[in-house]
């Protein structure tokens, strides 16, 4: 695989020569005219090295990133070698005008440089009107320092605009490279977090349970559902194919918070929300749940979803939660909030009473599906479930009838 190219430095490179060539084609004409006069080796001489030094100092200003007063000084010797040779060539080295008046447009910021190569180009005509040469030359000299300076410009900001986009560029896939890494640190904190609370939240409670070694098998067969949904998950997070649903993510919630031997309540009103709604608030539902599991002595849980006037809202609540878990709302929470924005809702995280605490989001719906309303009724006792920990009260589940 070949070496990726610094774009920047092939870009100044080739301004560098192109300014070479606009020196060497103006100093022909200025070495030809000289010829044509029969001027001497010495000053024919004298023109090369001028026309060197004012060379460097034309590529100096431009060959790298250099400090404003290192520009400045290489600027005035330009000038210099623009100017004095004036008395010893006459009208002949104002062909060099053009190049001074190209590199003052760049250098200087607008609107100074516009005035400084206006400048520039009205001496050459002031100059012709000085000395004893045809009025005809003067506008020559004046449309020559024109173009010149045109194209030294064109050339100078080409290279800039070139540097600046590549730089751009740059900076653009590092954004792309920092905002995936952010949406995967997000999902992995949402959604695998939630699922591996989940997981030993009933880990605990199938090692607390009966001696009936086909309940704790079943047990143990779900929390390995469990596990085998939460890597496909996470093989959906990097491709960002990850898609949730409340249904599902409301049948996990009853089954993780009944193995906690929390109490329950769920109810859901309104119709079929759009799969983005239901994939935010699906993420809720889960960071919601997991908080109870992870943070809070809860005994019981409500958790209500409700459509209505174009509205979608979820809201969790729980008792047992303490002072510090009212008041402070972490990593997961602040990472919701990003993703309830994002889609032009909000997520409110308050106290309600001495210890409890609340969970709500709010988030716009543009279009839905009638759906029957489902309302919560106390469910048949379940299945016999592990027994509880001494000093855990038992549990009580309520679940919505499906009708």
């Amino acid at each position: 695989m070949a070496p990726e190219v610094d774009r920047e430095r092939l870009a100044r490179q080739l301004c560098l020569v192109a300014l070479t060539a606009a020196v060497g084609v103006v100093f022909i004409r200025v070495a030809r005219e000289l010829h044509g006069r029969q001027a001497e080796f010495g000053m024919l001489a004298a023109s090369w090295l001028l026309a060197g030094l004012l060379l460097v100092t034309l590529l100096g200003q431009h060959a790298k990133r250099r400090s404003f007063a290192r520009r400045s000084t290489l600027l005035g010797g330009q000038i210099l070698l623009t100017y004095a040779p004036l008395l010893v060539f006459d009208e002949i080295w104002l062909s060099m005008l053009g190049l001074l008046a190209g590199v003052v447009l760049v250098a200087l910021p607008r609107p100074n440089g516009l005035v400084g190569a206006a400048l520039v180009t009205a001496t050459g005509p002031l100059v012709v009107f000085a000395l004893p040469a045809d009025n005809h030359t003067a506008l020559e000299v004046g449309a020559r320092t024109v173009v010149v300076g045109l194209v030294v410009y064109g050339i100078v900001r080409l290279s800039s605009v070139a540097a600046q986009a590549h730089a751009l560029r740059g900076q653009s896939a590092r954004l792309a490279v920092h905002r995936e890494r952010t949406r995967i640190a997000r999902d992995l904190h949402d959604l695998l977090g939630s699922a591996l609370s989940a997981i030993t939240v009933r880990s605990e409670a199938a090692a607390r349970g009966t001696s009936d070694p086909v309940a704790s098998r079943g047990e143990f067969l779900q929390i390995a559902e469990l596990a085998r949904r939460t890597l496909d998950e996470v093989r959906g997070m990097v491709r960002d194919e990850v898609s949730l649903t409340l249904s599902h993510e409301l049948e996990a919630a009853r089954t993780a918070l009944d193995a906690a031997t929390v109490r329950i309540l769920i109810s859901r009103e309104g119709p079929n929300l759009p799969p983005d709604v239901e994939n935010c608030l699906g993420a809720v539902l889960r960071e919601g749940v997991a908080n109870v599991l992870r943070h809070s002595q809860a005994r019981t849980c409500s958790i209500a979803v409700r459509c209505a006037d174009g509205t979608a809202e979820l809201s969790v609540e729980n008792d047992g939660a303490g002072p510090h878990d009212v008041l402070c709302g972490g990593g997961g929470l602040a990472n919701l909030t990003i993703r309830v924005a994002a889609m032009g809702g909000s997520l409110r995280a308050s106290g309600q009473g001495s210890d409890s605490f609340r969970l709500l989001a709010v988030l716009p719906v543009r279009s839905a599906q009638p759906k029957p309303s489902v309302r919560p009724v106390v469910a048949p006792a379940p299945a016999p479930a592990p027994a509880p920990a001494p000093g855990v009260p038992p549990t009580s589940t309520v679940f919505p009838a499906v009708s």
